[in-house]
């Protein structure tokens, strides 16, 4: 990734002499937020994962990576000294800079154990430090190398870095709340080894001492840092990302955009963050296309939380021979292009259409496993020839899913709302009431402990379903339907 230098830009000034704030337009999720400060002056920028800056109150735009390539995503920001520039920093260690920051080197194009995480400016402006999720630390400019974890046991990623004022040291902050301090960075202690509600995402120096900022808004100060409040134990519409420190108070960021403000840290807007921003979604095509070829796995016994059951079957088919696995796989495909786009991570259980696999129960750990916001898995019905139409089947309370029934039974009536508005297919006409049908025998409901629900799309054995059911066309209008439903659940 070769750096990229904004020029300085001739800012307008307002009526008060300040710069008037400008942006660039983004559809990826926020991910970090710097302040500015200049006597009367003040705001701050937002930066989103495709390189774009929102800016807010007086804080200037000198430009962006929005809506140019990239060969990874924007990590961390920092500004100036003088709030005249900013650098945005990407995983890959590319530096790009904008305004009066200057370039003086980045690990992009170069080999890095693991991926960039966070960055941080000398106070004098000559340097920066770009630091890894393995605690590696990387100085560039008049920075000081005062030493990193690179290398050695952590018992979790490095998150986040914080430089002193005087820039003589920096501390590396890690998922579990531990603080590393390096050069004359003092160690006021941590959250290691304490019990967290949620992972430690951000850090910020202020007052003397530092903040841990936890993805639910919790706010752990230490050392002289003031302790203002904090979003720990309050609804959340997404989890927080982010945090910059002002005199008199900080800043926490939402990864769909949304600014909290403590002290007297003020309020000058929010980022238009993408829909789904935030999100974990876990997509399940049901079967696989190898599976017929290996039936001893698939047939295998596996516990599905209330009796045994196999670990898959070979799926439906048309009567022209259409499986329901290259069906699952097709929607499943469209339909994580829509809700990347809309700003969510995706995860699907199965990587192709070629292999066996996996059982019904290693498809609910993997959304288990990722604390998934959303979980669903793609099918289509081998139903009585003479029946039509689709049905979304919901779990029942069986001790391991109870806590996510009743978002599930949410989740399940907005996909059937969707679903109807949006592909024409009526409800189904054997299974269910109205679209929709609790399952108590189903490995993958039974077992899930996020919110979850198996969509039928429709019915392979009727002619009139099959013919719409192989068409790449109506394979798409489903998934942008499966999507909206989800949007509409998480956006509640």
């Amino acid at each position: 990734m070769a750096p990229v230098s904004g020029a300085a830009v001739s800012q307008p000034r307002s009526a008060t002499g300040c710069p008037t704030a400008a942006a660039s337009p983004s559809s990826s999720p926020t991910i970090a937020i710097a302040s500015f400060s200049d006597g009367s002056c003040g705001g701050y920028w937002i930066t989103a994962a495709d390189g774009g800056v929102f800016t807010f109150g007086d804080a200037p735009f000198y430009g962006s990576m929005g809506g140019k390539p990239l060969n990874a995503p924007i990590v961390a920001m920092t500004p100036t000294r003088s709030g005249a520039g900013y650098l945005e920093v990407a995983a890959d260690g590319g530096v790009f800079a904008f305004g009066d920051a200057p370039f003086y080197g980045s690990m992009g194009a170069k080999p890095l154990n693991a991926p960039i995480v966070a960055v941080a400016a000398t106070p004098d402006g000559g340097g920066y430090w770009e630091v890894a999720a393995d605690g590696g630390v990387f100085a560039f400019g008049d920075a000081p190398f005062y030493g990193s974890m690179g290398a050695k046991p952590l018992n979790a990623p490095i998150v986040a870095v914080a430089a002193t004022p005087d820039g003589g040291g920096y501390w590396e902050v890690a998922a579990d709340g531990g603080v590393f301090a390096f050069g004359d960075a003092p160690f006021y202690g941590s959250m290691g080894a304490k019990p967290l509600n949620r992972p430690i995402v951000a850090a910020a120096a202020t007052g003397g001492g530092y903040l841990e900022v936890a993805s639910d808004g919790g706010v752990f100060a230490f050392g002289g840092a003031p302790y203002d409040g904090s979003m720990g134990g309050k609804p959340l519409h997404r989890p927080i990302i982010g945090a910059a420190a002002v005199a008199g108070g900080y800043y926490l960021l939402g990864s769909d955009g949304g600014v909290f403000t403590f002290g007297t840290a003020p309020f000058y807007g929010t980022a238009p963050g993408p829909p789904l921003a935030g999100t974990t979604i876990v997509l399940d095509p049901g079967h696989d296309g190898g599976n017929g070829a290996d039936p001893a796995y698939i047939n295998q016994p596996i516990w599905n939380g209330v009796e045994e059951e196999a670990c898959d079957t070979v799926g439906a088919e048309t009567a022209g021979g259409y499986p329901e696995n290259l069906f699952n796989w097709n929607v499943a495909q469209y339909l994580r292009a829509d809700l990347v786009a809309q700003g969510a991570r995706v995860i699907l259980t199965r990587d192709s259409n070629t292999g066996v696999g996996p059982c019904v129960n290693e498809r609910a750990a993997i959304g288990n496993e990722a604390e998934a916001d959303a979980a669903v898995s793609i099918h289509a019905d081998g139903g009585p020839v003479s029946g039509r139409g689709f049905a979304v089947l919901t779990p029942v309370a069986d001790g391991i899913n109870n806590a996510v029934v009743p978002a599930s039974d949410q989740l399940g009536t907005a996909l059937r709302d969707a679903f109807v508005a949006r592909t024409g297919m009526p409800t189904s006409t054997y299974d269910g009431v109205d679209g929709l049908q609790p399952r108590s025998d189903l490995g993958g409901l039974n077992l899930t402990t996020v919110p979850k629900v198996l969509i039928e799309c429709a019915n392979m054995a009727n002619a009139t379903d099959a013919s719409l059911l192989v068409q790449p066309a109506w394979q798409q209008q489903a998934a942008a339907a499966i999507a909206a439903g989800l949007s509409s659940y998480l956006g509640g």
